[in-house]
């Protein structure tokens, strides 16, 4: 058995092929594939490997705080049919914060009609945190929900939702609740690549 380093991961590999890796706090991982390099690495794991650790952002040296801290709260505000179901997120989202979001969307029940996630406490979010919370809202609106992220601070700009999905921008939760005639709400429709919001009256 011999232990290498490539790159962007850790890994294990032996004669027969299997390649297993694994980033503390992010995501475990494991391939098999009985063509060998010269090195003794599955060639198919390799590859499957370096571009997607480094299309998700998965670094051994970079590794974030624990992902159960990303959903601060998940709370109902208000009452009757303007009642809102919030995810409350905070800190830096990566890839592993991401799924723990999932983890929370999912338990949405259907009679919670109106969810929101709400960035405020969010300072940072990479590119793959973003595809999977852009999926996140796809799904929810295909589970009938209307969607609302609060984002004063453009964490997620421009979000596209993919196919089906729908999402409205506010600047606070208190605007998803109560949503104002002409105010700063704008929805984004999921349709592709430069689908911008645009501003609902």
């Amino acid at each position: 058995m011999r232990v290498t380093t490539r790159g962007r991961h850790s890994g294990e590999s032996g004669v027969a092929g299997g390649l297993i890796g694994a980033l503390p706090g992010q995501i475990g991982m494991a391939t098999f594939s009985p063509r060998l390099d010269r090195h003794g690495n599955s060639v198919r794991g390799v590859s499957l490997f370096e571009p997607f650790f480094g299309g998700m952002g998965l670094r051994v040296m970079e590794v974030p705080a624990a992902a159960r801290a990303v959903v601060r709260s998940h709370h109902d505000v208000g009452s009757g049919p303007n009642a809102l179901r919030v995810l409350r997120l905070q800190g830096g989202i990566g890839f592993a914060a991401a799924e723990r979001v999932v983890q929370e969307a999912m338990a949405v029940p259907p009679s919670a009609v109106r969810v929101a996630l709400d960035l405020t406490r969010v300072h940072s979010m990479d590119g793959a945190a973003r595809r999977v919370l852009l999926e996140v809202v796809r799904r929810l609106t295909l589970s009938g929900h209307e969607v609302y992220l609060a984002d004063p601070e453009s964490i997620m700009p421009d979000p596209d939702p993919g196919d089906g999905g729908r999402v409205t921008v506010v600047d606070t939760v208190d605007q998803a609740v109560r949503p104002p005639r002409g105010g700063p709400a704008r929805e984004a429709v999921g349709g592709g690549a430069g689908n911008h919001p645009t501003r609902r009256r």
